[in-house]
């Protein structure tokens, strides 16, 4: 990566973060984090199809649809799912 890029993910990670952080005191555990990983990865393959095909997706939406689901694999990998029985070991100690 060049010194660009990693700003660039720096930027998207520092996001991400704010993003996870704002869902785990809006929506508190208990709550279904898993299977909000894969609607949120879902939104990103819509957002790339639609932003390759030149439909009404920017690179902003592509983007900002990347950043919420990286924020779900965050919340995921920080607090687990109450809901499906996920418990990061951190938490278990």
């Amino acid at each position: 990566m060049t010194e660009l890029e990693r700003e660039y993910a720096r930027e998207i990670f520092a996001r991400a973060t704010t993003a996870a952080e704002n869902a785990m005191t809006k929506f508190p555990q208990p709550n279904y984090v898993l299977t909000k990983v894969a609607e949120e990865a879902g939104e990103v393959v819509k957002a790339g199809v639609h932003f390759a095909e030149g439909r009404d997706f920017t690179w902003a939406d592509l983007e900002g649809e990347c950043v919420q689901t990286i924020a779900m694999c965050l919340r995921l990998l920080v607090e687990g799912d109450q809901v499906h029985g996920i418990t990061p070991p951190h938490r278990a100690r």
